[in-house]
């Protein structure tokens, strides 16, 4: 455990910071952490079996 997190637990503990309003600012911060999402559109080389170029073909 870092010494943020036992910070952050005795600050909650104690009453001084309040839960939902650090609930709020984890789930905003996860949110940002995540990024954005890839997807592969309907690219069907991908599943080819690609060659070298100088490769001998049998």
């Amino acid at each position: 455990m870092s010494l943020t997190e036992l910070v952050l637990i005795l600050f909650i503990s104690l009453g001084i910071l309040d839960k939902k309003k650090l609930k709020k600012y984890y789930d905003a911060f996860s949110d940002f952490n995540k990024g954005p999402s890839r997807r592969i559109i309907g690219d069907s080389s991908l599943n080819e079996t690609w060659k070298w170029i100088g490769e001998e073909e049998e």
